[in-house]
């Protein structure tokens, strides 16, 4: 536990206090007993008072100067890795600019921590054969360890750097890492406890957010009923909203792995580092609403829920892992904003809904939106030019989109990201006159656009 001045202060007066109160048995007493028994009683008084948020880790990248420049370093390709885990941070085009740019904001669990990062530069410079730099390829890698704690935001910064002089064009770029720590909440005096002796110096209190991994939330205090025929009104001194608890699980089969979970709705989105070993859920305390949760593991299809977090219940989600395909065939082919899936859904004759067999490509469909939020989904229906009358095939066209959708929203994905529409018999794709073309022409076509 860290302490400012002015916590430390009010700690050492109720420190005084106690021990004024026990100075009666201490005579009585061994003194190491009277000692042990005043500091439990200041740790209980202490744990009740003061809150501390969990830990965070804030880890950012400094571009190198004179980025965009005719004579700049290019960045090739990076790779960041806490504790094992493979950090998803923003593209070559943005963190490769000059200045500070943010690659992963987490709240984690107390413990020790190592990043291990790596980076490729080349020389931007036009071929020279009398250059040695031309063509040459720096790959370095820099790692670092640091203690997260409760209370801490650990800011690590990756920087690469410039040795003008360096003998060697193989030293000539170099990188390393900075950490520094700082509070995540500031210390304030709390006003008096009931009971506690009017004559003794107030004890501070931390204010603090609500954290994202923290045990389970006591209930909200009691108060009275309003007076009847007032309106009641919330008052500032009342604190923040007590949060939600999410209990978070990921599995592969019956077995936990390695995972990294993010969650979007109130406030910045939120990065959960899950451990292979965690033989339980995790806990994420978040502020009553409407999330997303999407989970992204290396070797497996990513996945997404939405979720409702409240006071009043406990939230769960489970995700259970399917391997990603590693045959080129098995993969989802994106042509012209056109998705082609590896098994499409299949709709037997005047059926809106696709066979049960076809449905299991979907799953490649929602990894590709995970992966990318700013993709949204327009799915078109279709129908041969028999299967019902002429009247009715656009509305089973329509159907048959529709269902599609709604397997997808059932597999986790937002209904704001999906638009569904039928077209009717208008746009065969394969001759109407033989079975295996109308066939064909019973499908749902999925185009990928991108969301404003």
């Amino acid at each position: 536990m860290l302490w400012t001045p002015v916590a430390y202060s009010s700690v050492q007066a109720l420190w005084l206090c106690i021990l004024a109160l026990v100075g009666a048995t201490a005579r009585a007493a061994e003194p190491s007993t009277v000692e042990q028994r005043a500091r439990e009683d200041l740790d209980r008084q202490l744990q009740a008072l003061v809150k501390t948020p969990p830990p965070e880790v804030v880890i950012t990248y400094e571009g190198l100067p004179g980025a965009g420049t005719a004579r700049a370093y290019k960045l090739l390709e990076v790779d960041f890795i806490l504790n094992g885990q493979p950090l998803a941070v923003p593209g070559l085009d943005v963190i490769s600019g000059p200045g500070i740019h943010r690659l992963a904001s987490l709240k984690v669990e107390e413990g020790s921590y190592t990043l291990v990062s790596r980076v490729t530069y080349t020389n931007n410079d036009a071929w020279n054969l009398f250059s040695e730099e031309s063509g040459f390829l720096w790959k370095m890698t820099a790692s670092v360890t640091f203690q997260a704690q409760k209370g801490l935001r650990m800011r690590v910064k990756v920087i690469p750097g410039i040795n003008p002089t360096a003998p060697d064009p193989r030293l000539k770029l170099k990188l390393s890492h900075d950490v520094s720590a700082e509070m995540t909440a500031p210390l304030a005096d709390a006003t008096l406890v009931e009971g506690q002796d009017a004559g003794a110096p107030p004890i501070a209190v931390a204010q603090v957010t609500p954290p994202v991994t923290a045990p389970p939330v006591t209930a909200p205090p009691v108060t009275a009923p309003p007076v009847a025929g007032t309106k009641p009104r919330e008052s500032p001194e009342q604190g923040p909203v007590a949060p939600g608890r999410l209990l978070l699980k990921v599995l592969a089969g019956k077995k936990p792995v390695a995972a990294t979970a993010y969650v979007r709705g109130k406030g910045a989105p939120q990065q959960v580092l899950l451990d292979k070993n965690a033989r339980k859920p995790v806990p994420v305390m978040l502020p009553p609403g409407e999330y997303t949760v999407d989970v992204l593991s290396k070797g497996f299809l990513a996945q997404t829920r939405q979720v409702k977090v409240s006071r009043d219940r406990e939230a769960s989600v489970a995700f259970v892992l399917a391997p990603a395909p590693a045959q080129k065939a098995k993969q989802p082919q994106v042509k012209n904003e056109r998705v082609e899936l590896p098994k499409p859904p299949r709709f037997a004759e005047k059926q809106a809904a696709p066979r049960k067999d076809s449905t299991e490509g979907l799953a490649l469909l929602v990894d590709l939106l995970v992966r990318d939020e700013t993709l949204k989904l327009r799915l078109e229906g279709h129908t041969d030019n028999r299967e019902a009358p002429a009247t009715a095939r656009q509305a089973l066209s329509e159907s048959r989109a529709k269902a599609v959708a709604d397997l997808l929203v059932k597999a986790g994905l937002s209904p704001t990201r999906i638009d569904a529409s039928g077209l009717g018999d208008t746009r065969p794709k394969a001759p109407n006159l033989i079975p295996r073309g109308r066939e064909l022409n019973r499908r749902v076509d999925i185009l990928l656009v991108k969301g404003k």
